[in-house]
């Protein structure tokens, strides 16, 4: 297979390594680096000293895109600045490549239904990087709803919280495409977007929301630092509120989702690794879960897609609806107003 990734910053390279992991030498792997940086990362987010990426995963690389979709690859990794997904999709996509797209899709609406029609049109795979649903929290809670363990849901809470200043030891934090408006940063579309996807792969979409947040702190940045979201969804005749906070200063890092049912409550802490719930006084810690797992199942996941042409496990349309979220979001907090989210 021949495998194009489209930004090798530290989401790239840690897809870059695990499909070494997964397809070894089967993999001819060749990359666009817009940028050119040099740094090659470990797993723990480390600068590997005198490393050439290109080397030590025999990759070849392109400072022109048109150039390198001229080899004619298979697969496209869309793992640039958010900002530029869109754009670098359509023209993957149009060269006929399946699409694996880092969340969030974009930071606007702008040439995602051009994308989505070119998708269908060519009948390729597009699968939403959102590793999360991979936790194995939150695929319990996942089996739970089903069996109606919890009830008639009441609220969920779901939080995200971590200092940016520390997220990317080895950069300037302003630097980062995190915290810079033209890259498609802010806390909404780089952490948040996860509990969003996750919230509606479990309890459906949204049809409203109120936020407040905006940049609350000290940090060099020119986007949201911080956002806190209720979110309505119908449930039978009436509605139930999910509640996200998010922001850019909380150390050590917390994230974690309760489900609060009319017969008991569940908690998923998805960096502790545990799970617990009121029910039937049931409780985890999953040990031998490492990190890297979620990100090595969803890539597990596509392949068996492009390979069997089956349907996506995560879709361009949970990508689409997550974005249309954040944004809602977003325009919620600006106007101070609640916002009806169609899809």
């Amino acid at each position: 297979m021949k495998i194009l990734m489209i930004g090798l910053g530290s989401i790239g390279q840690r897809h870059l390594r695990n499909i070494r992991r997964i397809m070894g030498d089967d993999a001819e792997i060749s990359a666009f680096r817009e940028r050119g940086l040099t740094r090659t990362f470990s797993d723990d987010m480390k600068i590997r000293e005198h490393i050439s990426l290109e080397e030590a995963f025999s990759i070849t690389s392109y400072g022109n895109l048109d150039e390198a979709l001229q080899a004619k690859p298979d697969v496209a990794f869309i793992t640039n600045i958010t900002a530029k997904h869109i754009e670098c999709a359509i023209k993957a996509a149009k060269a006929g490549c399946d699409l694996f797209l880092e969340k969030p899709l974009s930071d606007s609406l702008d040439g995602v239904d051009e994308l989505k029609q070119i998708v269908e049109d060519k009948g390729l795979i597009a699968f939403m990087g959102f590793q999360n649903r991979y936790h194995p929290g939150l695929v319990q809670i996942k089996k739970d709803l089903n069996e109606n363990l919890y009830g008639n849901i009441i609220a969920v809470h779901a939080e995200i919280g971590e200092r940016l200043t520390t997220m990317h030891t080895y950069e300037n934090y302003a630097e980062t495409y995190m915290a810079r408006s033209d890259m498609g940063g802010g806390v909404v579309l780089n952490q948040q977007i996860h509990e969003i996807d996750y919230i509606c792969r479990l309890f459906g979409i949204p049809d409203s929301v109120y936020a407040i947040g905006g940049k609350a702190g000290e940090l060099e940045i020119d986007v949201e630092d911080n956002a806190s979201a209720v979110y309505s969804i119908k449930s039978g005749t009436s509605h139930f509120p999910v509640y996200i906070h998010s922001d850019f200063f909380q150390f050590p890092p917390t994230r974690k989702c309760k489900v609060i049912g009319d017969k008991g409550t569940a908690e998923v802490d998805l960096i502790a690794n545990t799970y617990c719930r009121t029910i039937d006084n049931y409780a985890v810690h999953y040990e031998k879960f490492q990190r890297n797992d979620m990100f090595i199942n969803e890539l597990k996941d596509f392949f068996d897609s492009v390979a069997y042409r089956t349907a996506p496990e995560i879709p361009l349309s949970a990508g689409i609806a997550s974005l249309k979220i954040a944004l809602a979001t977003k325009e919620s907090m600006q106007t101070k107003t609640i916002q009806k989210i169609v899809i």
